[in-house]
C-alpha cells in the first residue's frame, strides 16, 4: 500500500467519535446567520514535500482581493522549507505575523501571505491552532495538514472546504479514498495531481504566484 494513504485515509482510532463531532460543526457552520459570513478557510491534505509550496499556492489564490492570508502548516517530523527569495511583505501580512509571534507562535511573512508552522506535539496543536486563527480573524485562513488524525480532523472539519493535493503517481483508488474522507469532514472538497516544477515551487514559496493549477481548484471550492 502507498505509504501516502495514512495522512490522506481517515484514521480509525476514535474515527465515529469524529465524524460526529465534525457532523455537529457543519451544522452549526449552516445555522451561523449570513451577517457572519467571513473570508475563506479551506483545509489542504497533501505529502509532506509537496505541502509548503501546496499551502502557500492555496493562500495566494484565496488572498487576492484580501490584505492578507494566514497560513498555517502542519507537517510533524518534516524539515521547516526555508525559500531561498521571498516577496517583500505587504502590510497587512507583516502586521498579521507580528501578531502571531506575540501569541508564541513561529511565523514569517512574504507578499500577501502570514504563515505559521504549528507544532508537531499534538499536545501544543488545537491551542497554537486556536491563537493562529484568532490572530487573523475575518482574513483567509488556510489550514494544510501532511497527516490525519482525530485531532487534525476537528480542525479541518471547520474549514469551508478541503482540497487534498496529491502527488501525480499517486494511485487512482488512493485519490477516491482520500477525496471520500475529505468529503466527509466538509461541505466541499476537490482533489488535485500536483506535479509543480521548480519554478512553480519557488514562486509559490516566495509568495509571488500561485500555481495556475492550484488556482483553478480554489476557484472551483470558493466560487
Amino acid at each position: 500500500m502507498s505509504p501516502w494513504r495514512d495522512f490522506l485515509v481517515a484514521p480509525r482510532t476514535g474515527e465515529a467519535a469524529v465524524d460526529d463531532r465534525a457532523r455537529r460543526m457543519r451544522r452549526a457552520r449552516a445555522a451561523a446567520p449570513a451577517h457572519a459570513a467571513t473570508a475563506p478557510s479551506l483545509g489542504v491534505l497533501a505529502p509532506a514535500r509537496d505541502l509548503p509550496a501546496a499551502a502557500a499556492g492555496v493562500g495566494l489564490a484565496i488572498a487576492r482581493a484580501a490584505p492578507a492570508a494566514l497560513v498555517c502548516v502542519h507537517a510533524p517530523g518534516a524539515p521547516a522549507t526555508v525559500p531561498a527569495l521571498r516577496l517583500p511583505a505587504r502590510a497587512g501580512a507583516a502586521r498579521l505575523a507580528a501578531s502571531l509571534r506575540a501569541r508564541g507562535l513561529e511565523a514569517s511573512a512574504r507578499g500577501r501571505l502570514a504563515l505559521v508552522r504549528l507544532p508537531d506535539d499534538r499536545a501544543q496543536l488545537a491551542g497554537a491552532a486556536a491563537r493562529a486563527l484568532a490572530a487573523a480573524g475575518p482574513l483567509p485562513i488556510v489550514l494544510a495538514v501532511a497527516a490525519r488524525d482525530e485531532d487534525v480532523d476537528l480542525l479541518l472539519a471547520a474549514r469551508d472546504a478541503i482540497l487534498v493535493a496529491l502527488p501525480s503517481a499517486a494511485e487512482p483508488a488512493l485519490a477516491e479514498l482520500a477525496l471520500a474522507g475529505a468529503a466527509a469532514l466538509a461541505p466541499r472538497a476537490a482533489a488535485l495531481a500536483v506535479a509543480l516544477d521548480p519554478v512553480q515551487r519557488a514562486l509559490a514559496l516566495a509568495g509571488v504566484r500561485a500555481p495556475r493549477a492550484i488556482s483553478r481548484a480554489v476557484e472551483g471550492l470558493v466560487g
